[in-house]
This record gives structure tokens, sequence and C-alpha cells, in this order.
């Protein structure tokens, strides 16, 4: 089944990509027990996209496998359940081949959980986080990074502990540009969180007033949620402050080409002027 093979390759790369070490997806398979999971992650072709931490560029991901070799290793593992086993995956970047990300999985039963991994998530994710620097500073940047660290190593409280700190930040910095254009907010300080996302809507990235919610969870993951609760949600809490620190990014880079565009239209006007 078509809808069973998308969903399995969809959770594998998942689990490469998003979840942390003892993380684990389910084992798909259809109604005839034929297995989808560990097929895709161990004999078949798979790729993903993500930072090649070696080239310093975005690249795609792929397993060498000839089609003969995929053909007869699937029939093999056919004949065994692979219940825990231990099996490698190779991943080449296809910029250059031999750029290669490695992970290990163990399948059980039901399940297939990540063992291993190198290079470490943080790795991979720090790369691609590069561009939010500027807008975070050293401090918070370092933040942003020590909360993937830790969660690809099981501490989801703290991971979200730095995630709300981030958030806090960014909240402060539009604050500032706000106050910069229209004046000090009065009483600003003693508003709720949404209460202040909705006094600073004009200046705030939509993705953040829209998702004015993610605070809550943030702050209901340091002090009432337990560790596998906030591993589960910090995928989707890591993404959300993510789409903000994109929309915030792209208006800086838009700033950034108008303001060159000025400046080279400036120039060449004067060049003329004295050209006459």
């Amino acid at each position: 089944m078509v809808g069973e093979r998308e969903k399995a390759e969809a959770e594998a790369v998942q689990l490469c990509l998003e979840l942390p070490l003892y993380g684990s997806i389910p084992r798909v398979r259809d109604d005839n027990g034929n297995e989808y999971t560990v097929r895709i992650l161990s004999v078949g072709h798979f790729q993903l996209d993500c930072y090649c931490v070696h080239c310093d560029k975005p690249s795609t991901f792929r397993t060498e496998r000839s089609d003969n070799q995929a053909r007869m290793l699937s029939l093999a593992e056919q004949s065994t359940v692979l219940e825990d086993d231990v099996f490698p995956l190779h991943l080449h970047c296809q910029r250059n081949a031999n750029h290669i990300y490695t992970y290990v999985f163990q399948a059980f039963d039901k399940m297939v959980m990540k063992i291993g991994q190198i290079p470490s998530m943080a790795s991979i994710a720090s790369f691609d986080l590069q561009k939010y620097r500027p807008i975070l500073g050293k401090e918070y940047f370092a933040e942003l990074h020590r909360a993937t660290g830790l969660m690809s190593h099981g501490v989801g409280i703290g991971s979200f502990v730095y995630l709300r700190r981030i958030f806090e930040r960014l909240i402060l910095l539009h604050r500032q540009e706000f106050e910069a254009h229209h004046g000090t907010i009065e009483g600003f300080d003693g508003l709720r969180m949404e209460e202040k996302i909705e006094a600073l809507k004009e200046v705030l990235p939509r993705a953040l007033v829209k998702n004015r919610a993610i605070y809550g969870i943030l702050s209901k993951g340091v002090h009432e949620l337990d560790e596998d609760t906030c591993m589960r949600y910090f995928p989707i809490v890591r993404s959300a402050i993510l789409s903000i620190l994109e929309e915030d990014y792209h208006a800086s880079e838009k700033e950034r080409a108008e303001k060159e565009l000025s400046e080279s239209i400036a120039a060449l006007v004067g060049e003329i002027k004295g050209n006459k």
C-alpha cells in the first residue's frame, strides 16, 4: 500500500532528523504483514534533505544501494523479523559522496529505535541555524544550539528552559523596536505574555502572533510536563520558534537589500551628476 509506505518513509525521516537518541517510531506493516519501516531503513532506497556539516550547505543524503542489492536484501529481510537486531544506515551527501551520515537502529517487535548517529543531531542543526545568529546574538544563539543538544541527549525539560528564554528574547527585541517608533508601552511588564504579544502585534512576525499559545506550552513544559512529554513536544515547539526567526530573518534581508539598493542608486546619481 502506497499510503503505508509513505507513512513509514516520513516517520523514518523524523527518526533520523528530529528524534533524540533512544527515540523510536512504530513499525509500519500492511494488512498482510509486509514490513515497511525496517525495510526502508535497512535495505531499501532512502533519502532525506538536511544540512551537510562538511559542505556547509543544504544537501540531499541518499543510500547507495543498487537495485539488485536492495532486491536481494529485501528478499532476505522477509525471512526474518529482525527483532532485537541492530543495523546501520549510511547516507551519502549528493554534493560529495565521501560525506556520510551514519545512523544505528535497533528493531523490536513493534518499533524501531535510534541508538546512535554521526554527526550528532545538534551538530547538524547548528549549521542550519547560523543565519539566525545576528538576530539572536551570540548568547541566545548558543542557547538555541544548546536546547537542541540537550534534547538529543534526552533532556526534555532543560531544552524547554532554553526555548522559553529564546521566546522571551524575541519579545524583548520586538518591544525595543516598537518603543523606538511609538514610545513606551505603559504597564507592559505587568502584562501576561499573550497580552504582550497583542500589544506588540504591529511589529511582531505574523507567525509569532498566530502561535502565541506556544509560550503557554513552554511554561507548562518547564513546570509540569515530564521529560518524555517535553521531548515529544520539542520538535513542534522548536519549529514554531524557528518560523518566528525565519520571518524576522526575511524581514532583515529585505531591509538590507533595500538599503543596498538605495545606496547603489545614490552612488549612481552622484556619478551621473559628477560627469555633467
